[in-house]
């Protein structure tokens, strides 16, 4: 289906943020302060979602899940900020990394191209120009989808990919020149690493995800074809967003 066809879409900038920090009152104040940065915004699509944490177990268990990661691991026994960065990145994490110098300037150590830094106490103002800079860097970060299993890391253009299904709490990925890539982790975390550029995936149902410039046609009852023949359903949401997207049934 021809992609003019498609309707605008308005681009929004919701954000998932993650706060890692072992100092109690500087992780619940950022918490506060990011709660007010997001209050301000005009749009409800600009909201910022907050997910804070006092070590970083539970949250190296879904790293693909933020848009950006606010990190400051220096008082307590365990992964300090440089070691929780490598294994997010390790994990699949691709968003930008903010690291709070309190007691260690993190500054002096070897950080990653996408990492920014902010000083505590934290300034109103710095906050706002530090989450700007991270929406330009997500903005402009290479319009491709990391693929993971046990074995490989797989890059892959995000145009390539026809759909995507899950199968026993992992997700099996078909790209165009014939590849099913494993991809460790669930349906939604696929989704919510394609980011909000990407209206045309939609969920088919709710095991698989399409692309729908990648549909060659819509038969009744509900079943979209896609362009390397396979078959999908489409449950009754699906259908209409297929429709809207393409403006044709």
């Amino acid at each position: 289906m021809k992609q003019g066809n498609r309707p605008a879409v308005s681009k929004v900038f919701s954000m998932h943020i993650a706060v890692c920090d072992d100092n109690f009152a500087d992780r619940h104040q950022m918490e506060r302060l990011l709660g007010r940065e997001s209050d301000k915004e005009d749009d409800s699509s600009s909201m910022y979602f907050v997910d804070s944490y006092g070590n970083p177990t539970v949250m190296l268990s879904h790293p693909k899940a933020y848009d950006l990661f606010f990190i400051d691991m220096c008082r307590s026994e365990g992964m300090d900020s440089l070691a929780i960065v490598k294994a997010l990145i390790e994990k699949g994490a691709t968003a930008p990394f903010v690291l709070c110098c309190s007691d260690v300037d993190y500054r002096k150590q070897d950080f990653p191209e996408n990492t920014l830094f902010l000083d505590k106490p934290i300034k109103v103002n710095e906050l706002r120009e530090v989450i700007e800079q991270a929406k330009k860097i997500k903005e402009a970060a290479p319009d491709t989808i990391e693929l993971r299993d046990l074995m490989e890391t797989v890059y892959a253009k995000v145009t390539d990919v026809i759909y995507a299904r899950e199968k026993d709490a992992d997700t099996y990925v078909c790209l165009e020149d014939g590849r099913i890539l494993k991809s460790i982790g669930q349906l939604w975390l696929f989704r919510r690493s394609l980011g909000d550029k990407h209206p045309e995936f939609i969920y088919a149902n709710n095991h698989t995800i399409i692309n729908c410039n990648c549909i060659k046609t819509v038969t009744r009852p509900g079943i979209a074809v896609m362009t390397n023949g396979k078959r999908v359903i489409l449950n009754h949401a699906a259908k209409g967003q297929v429709k809207q997207y393409t403006r044709k049934g």
